[in-house]
């Protein structure tokens, strides 16, 4: 006879909840988390912090952050990662996703830095088309082993001009799967 073991639920972050916006027209990059850091790992991961090449890299740099994997553009629209620190095996922490139209910023795809390994980790980011995003969240049940999340969340987003600016906008949560 099989034992049914009781499953913790989630621990509910803002995925789970109403969908807010939380980028506003304006707003500026934010600050990079302070991480505490393990200098010799650090010095380890260098070799995937990239150079800032251009005025939107070199604006997310301003911030405090490290820049890390490629650029993901469609036309005049551009998605950048950037990091706070690394743990052990190198994945990023407190890592965030920027959008910008042209060289104006336009919002991230979490309302808060992320950690690799937890809940809300971005898995992918589709840029489907200049003005349309999807991206993946994994999720991660209380009882999931760090290498392997049960469930994913997608989210779309759309770019949309305001007061001559462009503002991005988290549309419609697709599924949990």
């Amino acid at each position: 006879m099989l034992s049914k073991e009781r499953v913790k639920e989630r621990t509910k972050i803002w995925l789970d909840k109403e969908l807010k916006n939380w980028n506003d027209i304006g707003k500026m990059i934010p600050n990079a988390p302070k991480i505490d850091a393990d200098l010799p790992t650090v010095d380890r991961c260098k070799n995937q912090i990239r150079e800032a090449k251009t005025p939107q890299e070199r604006s997310i740099i301003k911030a405090g952050w490290e820049l890390f994997g490629p650029q993901q553009i469609y036309n005049e629209t551009i998605v950048i990662t950037a990091m706070s620190g690394v743990d052990g095996m190198c994945r990023p922490l407190g890592y965030q996703a920027f959008v910008f139209v042209g060289e104006q910023f336009a919002g991230t795809l979490s309302p808060q830095p992320m950690n690799s390994r937890t809940d809300g980790d971005i898995s992918r980011i589709f840029l489907n088309n200049s003005s349309d995003l999807l991206v993946e969240y994994k999720r991660y049940d209380n009882n999931d082993p760090l290498c392997c999340p049960s469930a994913i969340s997608r989210l779309s987003f759309k770019i949309e001009p305001k007061n001559a600016q462009p503002l991005l906008s988290p549309v419609r949560l697709l599924d949990n799967s």
